[in-house]
């Protein structure tokens, strides 16, 4: 067995945040590709692949060094440099994410872990924003390409302008509802400005993807597949979250359904390249500019799937109800510390919600995109559910959001 087939089959896949097999029940695993990284005289670029017992299989990228011994390349070994053709010191980015970024000099390497064939949606829009002159994203510095013997072209990975002024676009939002709930309100003012820079932002990324990727009406089978996805996912969300969820999601289940199948009627809405998994701290807020990182898409999802076109009404359910779940960690953490809300987040929900869509709305609007509140209202539940399925699979610690995310949807108060 050759040292990286050895350092395949020993890792433990159990911790790591990017294994998206965690609820699937692991059959095999296999060295797909190995090869030298240049620049870097101990650095390798390591492919597996991990099969499941219902079927399926997934490919994986697992930067390596042979130090002695073949072994999973950590920060400050140099590899995720040398992977990107970057020059400075490796340092960790700090925060939890489903691919592996690092900081390297005055750049950030993204290593993309779970991959596919093809081209990446993030390298596809990053490189379309830029022709198109966009300021609302990290500058891209350059990509790494790979042909994997058997596979076809895959991207590996990107390194981007390094943003250091920008606050952690969740906790940022998290501290000052945290603080409210213990007494201290003064920086809910803050936070109505920010989530107005979070409305207008998403509004002109919007308008940048349709002017680059062009808009057309969405076609009766994209509509018909959002609602066979929505089903599906209100399915698969009764199925495989935790019993007392499940039980109470079943209540709901037929009020959902029926506004499910609403994705087919009406006019057609228009669609074009969107980002795919627009949440909060997808935002790096600096005090004179917002950026938009990370368009790879909801990860779980396949990539052809990312790579289409879609309703950005899907972009914006996915903010607003971040802002749920940004209000409902504050309220979990006061919570654990005997703190009761008292309906203070449910009031602040709302209100950042309106802030965020009278925002959005001009620009979107001036690029083509009304704001259909009865469609977004769908994609807020499908979002939801979606949500779900992803704590239960990836993330347990995660299912009080979506949980009283979808609590608060099913209210008869809960206007968008």
């Amino acid at each position: 067995m050759s040292d990286a087939a050895a350092l395949v089959a020993g890792l433990d896949l159990s911790a790591a945040r990017w294994y998206a097999g965690k609820a699937r029940v692991e059959a095999g695993r296999r060295l797909v590709h190995e090869a030298p990284l240049p620049g870097h005289a101990n650095g390798r670029l390591v492919i597996l692949a991990v099969s499941y017992a219902g079927g399926g299989e997934d490919l994986y990228t697992l930067p390596a060094t042979a130090d002695g011994r073949l072994r999973e390349a950590v920060v400050g070994d140099g590899v995720y440099a040398a992977l990107a053709g970057e020059a400075g010191d490796e340092r960790p980015l700090g925060q939890d994410q489903t691919n592996t970024s690092v900081i390297v000099g005055d750049a950030l390497v993204k290593v993309y872990r779970r991959i596919e064939p093809g081209p990446n949606p993030e390298v596809e829009a990053l490189e379309a924003l830029a022709v198109a002159g966009f300021d609302g994203v990290p500058r891209l510095r350059g990509t790494v390409r790979r042909e994997v013997p058997g596979i076809g072209m895959i991207d590996i990975a990107i390194s981007q302008e390094l943003i250091t002024d920008a606050p952690d676009g969740w906790e940022s939002l998290i501290a000052p509802l945290e603080a409210h709930l213990r007494g201290d309100a003064t920086g809910l003012r803050d936070l109505d400005r920010e989530c107005h820079r979070l409305g207008a932002a998403a509004g002109r990324l919007h308008a940048a993807l349709a002017g680059a990727f062009g808009l057309a009406p969405a076609t009766a089978e994209a509509r018909a597949g959002w609602r066979a996805s929505g089903l599906a996912g209100l399915d698969e969300a009764l199925a495989i979250v935790p019993t007392g969820d499940a039980a109470e999601l079943a209540r709901h289940a037929d009020a959902i359904a029926r506004e499910l199948q609403g994705f087919a009627d009406g006019p057609a809405p228009p669609v074009t390249r969107i980002h795919g998994d627009l949440h909060a701290a997808q935002f790096l807020r600096s005090p004179d500019a917002v950026r938009v990182i990370d368009f790879e898409g909801e990860p779980t999802r396949p990539l052809a799937e990312r790579r289409r076109p879609g309703s950005p009404l899907r972009d914006l359910a996915c903010l607003v109800r971040s802002l749920d779940h940004v209000a409902r960690t504050a309220e979990v953490r006061a919570a654990a510390d005997g703190i009761e809300a008292d309906g203070a987040m449910d009031a602040w929900i709302a209100r950042a919600q309106a802030a965020v869509l009278a925002a959005y709305a001009p620009a979107a609007a001036a690029a083509g995109i009304p704001l259909d509140r009865s469609l977004l209202r769908r994609f807020c539940l499908e979002k939801e559910l979606y949500e779900w399925v992803y704590a239960a699979r990836v993330l347990p610690d995660w299912q009080y959001a979506p949980r009283l995310g979808m609590r608060w949807l099913m209210r008869d108060d809960a206007h968008l």
